[in-house]
């Protein structure tokens, strides 16, 4: 067992970062398996999208149960299920297999990020619920773009790519397991006689218009990374005649490093502060990504993607500070839920849709389409945010509440 709060914190964001990670290795392969398998862009949408179903199930029917069963042994679960679907990956015959295993995935994401949070909050030495934030979605950011990054470069220059890149997540699945050995438990009534418990959602009516800024900026973020990783990857492919996985990877990687960065940077804006600077950062960034598009630049690609790294840093650490902020002790769990709710769902909106619309109207059409759209979703949410003065919080964590709370889009 690790004897130090501050080693057991660490260890147990590491396992939290391992779901990200392996999430990211897929990401550079998805055109790939598009041309290896002869699908169409809108049946890769709906592979990528699978992810989404997976994640609600262990959320919303699985985790709750930590308590009861251990906060432990699901993340023991977590780590089979990341290697479960690592393994799919690597030897998926087919379409249907691809979405197998993206459905694993989110299986185990569910099962992993709400419980390693729980598991942080109680380990972190000073009990700073904004310092579990910020660290876990930068694990997050940070896994994802470290994932992506690597998996790009043994595609490239690795012999057996396809099937070789996946040992990356079962070793790291291996080094979880062993971390999750090693960290102490942390659920308050394991032994006790289970109840089956479906996460219910419910937001009190007092901070619900606070809500609603939180949950749309989280919804921006979710939208923007499903955007990006759907549109990335082929475009640079397609549109920038650059073959490589490791270009198309090392853009994504960017994206996702600079929002691992301003976790660790900016700790001083968080709630609505950071959300007031986010959102007119976020509508700027979009209103370059439309811009840049038809120009077919890679450099502008690459400055764009910083920008929107760093807005989606602001944004989501807001969204996520602000509704820790308001959500009162006894049903913090429920507000988060539908909390992140709204982001696993919008997640799958614009991975499906620049999928579809790409058959009809070409890649770039897609992108400069939903682009637009999202820059005027962002823009509304400036304005509501502005217009929404912040309620005092509800103060406080329950442990059992606790349990509910997730963080990061991981893979998304």
């Amino acid at each position: 067992m690790v004897h130090s709060p501050r080693g057991a914190f660490r260890w147990t964001a590491f396992v939290l970062a391992v779901t990200a990670f392996a999430a990211a290795i897929p990401t550079p392969l998805y055109p790939g398996y598009e041309h290896r398998f002869g699908f169409s862009s809108g049946v890769l949408g709906l592979t990528f999208a699978a992810y989404t179903p997976g994640v609600f199930l262990t959320l919303f029917f699985v985790a709750p149960q930590a308590d009861h069963v251990g906060r432990k042994n699901l993340l023991y679960l977590g780590m089979l299920l990341t290697a479960g679907g690592a393994v799919t990956f690597a030897f998926a015959p087919d379409v249907l297999w691809l979405a197998a295993a993206r459905f694993i995935s989110g299986l185990a994401v569910g099962a992993t990020t709400s419980v390693a949070t729980a598991a942080m909050t109680d380990l972190e030495p000073y009990r700073d619920p904004h310092h579990v934030a910020r660290v876990a979605v930068a694990a997050n950011f940070g896994a994802f773009a470290v994932g992506v990054l690597l998996s790009g470069f043994l595609v490239l220059y690795a012999p057996d790519s396809t099937q070789l890149v996946y040992l990356l997540p079962i070793v790291a699945s291996g080094v979880g397991l062993l971390a999750v050995s090693v960290t102490p438990e942390t659920a308050a009534s394991i032994g006790s006689k289970i109840r089956l418990r479906i996460q219910r959602i419910s937001v009190p009516e007092p901070v619900r218009s606070a809500f609603w800024v939180a949950a749309g900026g989280i919804a921006a973020c979710y939208s923007i990374y499903g955007l990006f990783a759907a549109l990335v990857p082929s475009y640079v492919r397609t549109e920038l005649h650059i073959a490589s996985p490791l270009v198309a990877g090392a853009i994504v990687a960017l994206m996702f490093g600079t929002a691992a960065l301003i976790q660790l940077a900016t700790s001083q804006i968080r709630d609505r502060r950071a959300l007031l600077v986010g959102f007119p950062l976020l509508l700027g960034a979009l209103a370059a990504l439309v811009l840049i598009l038809p120009f077919g630049s890679w450099t502008l690609l690459v400055l764009v993607s910083v920008a929107l790294g760093g807005a989606v840093g602001l944004a989501f650490m807001g969204s996520v500070t602000l509704t820790d902020r308001i959500a009162p002790e006894d049903d913090r769990g429920e507000v988060l839920s539908g909390f992140y709710l709204a982001g696993y769902l919008a997640l799958a909106v614009p991975t499906i849709g620049v999928a579809e619309a790409s058959d009809q109207i070409g890649l770039t059409n897609a992108g400069i389409l939903f682009g637009i759209l999202l820059a005027i979703t962002v823009a509304l949410l400036y304005w509501r945010c502005y217009r929404t003065p912040t309620p005092q919080g509800g103060g406080g964590r329950s442990r059992t509440a606790a349990s509910s709370e997730t963080t990061g889009p991981n893979g998304r």
